[in-house]
């Protein structure tokens, strides 16, 4: 600090990221399993601030906004108020960014005080939908506006304009209006009482990806809401979490609207149904949908159609409890069941089998729209040696999942079954 005027740097990376040892070597977009990275760079910008009232910041950084379902930054390890059951995240949306915050009212006592605007103009590094090392161009203007009741209560609303380039086929555009609000109520006093939290996106716009014959442009007319429901019981270590979701599905690809919403991959849900089976799923779908035995000139862009691991198409319940059994121990379960708005649809089977009636990927007619339910449970112990700066997190979580009559073709009586341990060194918690 120079009196009232602040200068910031941030430098950062993730190393050696994503599966190191015994990748896939399937072929198929966005396989679970199949990316790498040795090094990962998230942060390298510099900042000037004036105090209480506005700061720039200019460089390479991340992008976050309200629960992550559009925007979000992969960093639950690094913040002690996100949620930590059955997430596994990757790195996150990187962004070269120059972007303005400010806070208008700050020097005030009025109900203002708390707002806090903020302006950006970007090229997307990295994310959902874009990837500079794969060939893509994606530029977008940025405006955030939030207001502050207290440190931790607000609300917020977020606009971005992206216009996009694809690296891919004839170079495909998307143009789209992405607009989300968020709201996050904690009413926790001494870590006891409920919390409240929600955001709400919706994207409007127009791309030519996955053109037909008929509609070579498409509308992008897509929505989804998340929410969730906290209860911490303080002494007795009981924890309660309820999440609920809906995102719009599509059951017509080569119709005049483009209507699946694809979460963020760090938002996630459960370990097995999205990130892992549909994943696996959706990623198949352009190999098999360009075998040259059944299709002369396959569709274009089909690589689009993976999922990643990302909650997609779907309206989702997901109640969670846990109790800390003793202090840095703590065991928790959940039971997620999902629903498809729309039929999952692959284009090869559609085709080939269906006349143009749904079918899944598995070649079959839907029998429902009944995702499937999942049952997952976990543990985990955490070593926080005193004067420690870091504290050393083990945690096992494992998952059972029966198929719906959606995923027709999946026996429910042969559930499918998963498991993870993972072991994290994590900033420790400061001292009360």
């Amino acid at each position: 600090r120079l009196g009232k005027i602040g200068l910031q740097a941030s430098l950062g990376a993730d190393f050696l990221t994503g599966t190191i040892s015994g990748r896939n070597h399937f072929d198929g977009d966005k396989l679970p399993g199949s990316r790498y990275e040795s090094v990962a760079p998230t942060h390298a910008w510099a900042g000037v601030s004036l105090r209480d009232t506005a700061s720039l910041r200019v460089g390479l950084m991340t992008s976050q906004w309200g629960m992550g379902l559009v925007a979000n930054d992969g960093g639950h390890a690094l913040d002690e108020r996100r949620d930590d059951w059955f997430v596994l995240p990757t790195t996150g949306d990187r962004v070269l960014r120059a972007q303005v915050i400010a806070q208008p009212f700050g020097r005030s006592k009025g109900r203002l005080r708390g707002l806090v605007l903020a302006g950006g103009a970007d090229q997307v590094e990295e994310d959902v939908n874009a990837s500079r090392s794969g060939g893509d161009t994606a530029y977008q203007g940025v405006f955030a506006a939030r207001l502050f009741f207290s440190k931790v209560r607000s609300v917020g609303l977020y606009y971005v304009y992206r216009d996009q380039e694809f690296g891919t086929g004839s170079h495909p555009f998307l143009r789209v209006h992405v607009i989300d609000g968020t709201f996050d109520f904690d009413l926790r006093e001494g870590g006891t009482g409920l919390r409240l939290q929600g955001e709400a996106a919706l994207i409007l716009g127009t791309t030519n990806l996955a053109p037909s014959a008929l509609y070579p442009e498409h509308d992008v007319r897509q929505g989804a809401a998340v929410a969730r429901v906290r209860w911490d019981a303080g002494y007795t270590g009981l924890r309660l979490e309820l999440d609920a979701g809906w995102l719009s599905g599509d059951d017509n690809i080569e119709d005049v609207s483009q209507n699946a919403f694809k979460s963020n991959p760090n938002y996630q849900q459960g370990i097995l149904l999205f990130s892992h089976l549909i994943a696996w799923q959706t990623g198949r779908a352009r190999i098999t949908a360009s075998d040259p035995m059944y299709v002369g000139y396959p569709s274009a862009d089909l690589d689009r159609l993976a999922s990643g691991g990302s909650v997609t198409s779907a309206i989702t319940v997901f109640p969670k409890a846990g109790w800390k059994v003793a202090e840095g121990l703590e065991v928790y379960g959940g039971a997620l069941v999902a629903w498809a708005p729309r039929p999952l649809v692959d284009p090869f089977s559609t085709r080939t089998v269906g006349g143009g009636s749904p079918r899944n990927f598995l070649s079959q007619a839907p029998d429902g729209n009944l995702l499937g339910t999942e049952f997952d449970v976990g543990v985990v112990a955490t070593l926080a040696p005193t004067g420690w700066p870091v504290a050393a997190a083990l945690r096992a979580e494992y998952g059972l999942l029966l198929p719906g009559g959606a995923l027709a073709g999946l026996a429910a009586d042969s559930p499918v079954h998963g498991g993870r341990l993972t072991l994290a060194l994590v900033p420790a918690a400061p001292a009360r």
